[in-house]
């Protein structure tokens, strides 16, 4: 259902119909999709609604401390050879590096790495956890949870601890989703998001882009993520 995939289906659909009017009119409807996708309009308007309310983590005086700090996973591909950077996504990187940060605000929080590894000789909950510990977090703190394949499960699997205030981190635009698994999980999570994308007012550029158009995908993927959440709860 991603914009890339969609218009690959829509052309082929296209290119196959006998009708060669018919045929056309689909061929110019991928198109149209394509270069909707790819705008910058587009991409500013379905991610921003998800990342405007993503304020950066600070520590509340007046509130109890966190017991844990959960760093969720993101992509991981394991390559003989390369850093752990090169190992995780720059999205998980960006993600564990935030955590890092946090834990030198709550010296006494465990933090929770998530993420299991699919085909892949070990998992990014184990990757993300040794970044961790090589910029500098002990090792005592640190608690891994491999089979974690979706949010729901790291959500589950960070109860299952029996921590109960958990400050929660994760991509801007992924953090509604996050919030409401943990909260269904009968945490209370804290938000601290990281890697904004979208500015702050849209560029009106018409011009069609690459970035433009992987925007608008992973926005469009967390839609659907929460529309799925919602429909499967």
């Amino acid at each position: 259902m991603m914009p890339l995939s969609a218009v690959t289906v829509i052309l082929l659909f296209g290119l196959t119909r006998r009708d060669r009017a018919r045929g056309r009119r689909w061929i110019l409807t991928a198109a149209l999709l394509l270069y909707i996708a790819s705008c910058p309009p587009m991409a500013w308007l379905v991610l921003h609604p998800l990342e405007k309310d993503a304020v950066g983590y600070q520590p509340a005086e007046e509130l109890p401390t966190p017991e844990a700090i959960a760093v969720l996973g993101a992509g991981y591909h394991p390559v003989a050879g390369r850093p752990l950077t090169g190992v995780l996504s720059s999205m998980a990187v960006t993600r564990v590096a935030e955590a890092v940060r946090i834990t030198r605000i709550h010296p006494d929080a465990r933090l929770h790495c998530s993420g299991w590894g699919g085909r892949w000789e070990g998992s990014s909950a184990e990757a993300a956890c040794e970044l961790a510990a090589q910029l500098g977090v002990k090792r005592e703190r640190l608690v891994e949870h491999v089979s974690a394949r979706d949010t729901r499960e790291e959500a589950l699997a960070v109860a299952a601890s029996g921590a109960k205030r958990v400050i929660v981190v994760t991509h801007a635009a992924h953090m509604p989703r996050a919030l409401l698994a943990f909260r269904q999980a009968g945490v209370h999570p804290i938000a601290a998001p990281t890697g904004h994308v979208s500015p702050s007012s849209p560029s009106w550029s018409l011009w069609p882009s690459v970035e433009a158009l992987g925007t608008t995908t992973g926005a469009l993927h967390e839609w659907l993520g929460r529309l799925w959440f919602m429909i499967s709860s």
